[in-house]
């Protein structure tokens, strides 16, 4: 049996097949972690520290402890239900057109692991996992509102939900008191304009705010969608059909926002991906950003001065109010598969609780879990400076709000409409027509 995971979502991660019936990759199997566009062998890969099987050069003992979960898993999953299991690790930008080609070939893994909402992509070639998925939510108390409407299909369970990575705001203590602001450890920024004004004074000592608009699917989202909602927009109206996008309360947002874009942000973030941040922040090259625990937990191992001086906040507040890109990762099982069976008895030994606890609390908080029955447990709360990553699910909402994550919704996440949306606006310094054409990209997504 093999189960195709995400390696990272990030484009700095470059892996081939890294766990096969216990055999992991390392510095000297040849599978390693070429960060850059091309894999440029640079070994600073904090991105994949976040709690995603990762591998090879990077010598991070999180990212080992992370991926020997996984192939232990594998081996002990496998062994217990006898079942030979192989997971491959995928680089998360390749996993949608890998999943697509091994559907079409009928032919691939017999599981895989999916972002919010592409379960309706894949609709026809998942088996029913209802079962399984109701024995989850019996023993943990029911999934959160944003894991049940991000990964079921309508009425039916075509994958198992496993939660997801959260973000928050990632800032340097000293670097803001430096730049004026005087309590930012118990009073940090707490709206967006908040943000953008002391960027300002980052900005004049050389340390930016850094933000990345480019084609990844965990930061660029993690800021557009939930700025979009603070200020009032959304894809569409409860109905799923009715475009909400082009709001005038959005459009005075974005304006606010291109005002500060050169005042306040590291301009080159509209090429930046999902590990830029984490290089440059680490560096000292930028005082804030939004990301997962994964840039404290690799300063705690590498570089505690820069450690200590962390400190995270929940996401700031607009106009109409506090908000979250939420949604469940999942994974299922391919009709295809000649061992189904083997597949489903897998899948329930790994979402156990005595397994999944396991799995979240290597990862030091980084995974928030789709249920509430693991959010009291010491990985969330036993160090502060991580507790706002657990209070994320009180604030999410779901691509497609104010309708479902349904095929459309996860059409216009796949083709960074949203994200797409800022990017032209801070190109062009026009909110008008970049909301226009935003609006416009969603209407042949949700009126087709």
């Amino acid at each position: 049996m093999r189960w195709w995971r995400g390696d990272a979502d990030d484009s700095t991660c470059r892996t081939g097949r890294l766990a096969d019936a216990g055999h992991c990759g390392d510095a000297d199997s040849g599978s390693g972690c070429h960060t850059g566009p091309g894999g440029s062998g640079d070994t600073d890969c904090s991105r994949c520290a976040q709690g995603y099987p990762a591998h090879g050069a990077v010598r991070d003992v999180l990212r080992a402890r992370d991926a020997g979960s996984h192939e232990a898993a594998a081996r002990g999953g496998g062994k217990e239900n006898g079942v030979q299991t192989a997971i491959d690790f995928v680089n998360w930008p390749d996993l949608q057109p890998k999943i697509s080609a091994a559907v079409q070939a009928g032919a691939g893994p017999d599981i895989v692991q999916f972002w919010p909402g592409w379960a309706y992509l894949y609709r026809d070639a998942l088996v029913e996992v209802n079962d399984l998925a109701e024995k989850v939510a019996k023993a943990e108390g029911d999934y959160f509102d944003w894991a049940k409407k991000t990964v079921k299909v309508e009425d039916t369970w075509l994958s198992i939900p496993i939660g997801t990575s959260t973000s928050a705001q990632v800032y340097r203590i000293s670097f803001f008191q430096e730049a004026g602001w005087d309590d930012p450890v118990n009073k940090p920024p707490n709206t967006w304009e908040e943000i953008f004004k002391i960027g300002v004074e980052l900005k004049k000592r050389g340390t930016p705010l850094g933000q990345a608009f480019g084609h990844s699917t965990g930061d660029p989202p993690s800021f557009a969608y939930p700025f979009m909602w603070a200020y009032g927009a959304m894809e569409v109206e409860e109905d799923g059909k009715t475009v909400a996008f082009n709001k005038p309360q959005f459009v005075d947002g974005m304006k606010l926002l291109l005002s500060y874009w050169k005042q306040a942000f590291d301009e080159t973030g509209l090429s930046w991906d999902d590990a830029t941040n984490n290089r440059a922040f680490l560096a000292g090259q930028i005082a804030w950003t939004f990301n997962g625990s994964s840039i404290y937990i690799a300063a705690q191992k590498d570089a505690p001065d820069i450690a200590a001086d962390i400190m995270h906040h929940i996401f700031p507040q607009g106009p109409a109010g506090r908000f979250y890109n939420l949604g469940s990762q999942s994974a299922g099982i391919l009709k295809y598969s000649k061992n189904i069976e083997g597949a489903k008895a897998f899948l329930e030994w790994w979402r156990s609780p005595e397994q999944f606890r396991r799995w979240l609390e290597i990862q030091k908080g980084y995974q928030l879990a789709p249920t509430p029955f693991y959010i009291e447990d010491p990985y969330y709360t036993q160090d502060p400076k991580l507790k706002p990553y657990a209070e994320v699910g009180k604030y999410g909402r779901n691509i497609g709000f104010a309708g479902p994550t349904n095929q459309k919704a996860a059409e216009a996440f796949a083709r960074y409409v949203v994200v797409d949306t800022f990017a032209r606006a801070i190109q062009s310094g026009n909110a008008d027509e970049a909301i226009q054409w935003g609006a416009s990209e969603l209407e042949r997504i949700y009126g087709g």
